[in-house]
């Protein structure tokens, strides 16, 4: 699995945790929810500023979203 789907999946599991919409957490990290649904399904290569303000929106940190999960 690429690391952009990984990162993709973390970002939904939390963002599910939080009992966030997508368009909830695109507001709070002030991107696209378009771009943000395409980051989730691993489709974006995202940057590091959308790392942070993604882990800043969701209030952890930016390494918890990039961390390897298990894959099986």
């Amino acid at each position: 699995m690429r690391l952009a789907e990984v990162f993709g999946r973390r970002v939904r599991e939390v963002r599910h945790e939080r009992g966030w919409t997508q368009e909830q957490l695109a507001f709070e990290a002030g991107v696209k929810r378009a771009y943000l649904s395409e980051v989730e399904n691993g489709q974006r290569n995202v940057s590091l500023d959308v790392v942070e303000k993604l882990a800043k929106a969701l209030g952890v940190t930016a390494e918890s979203l990039l961390a390897l999960i298990d894959q099986s």
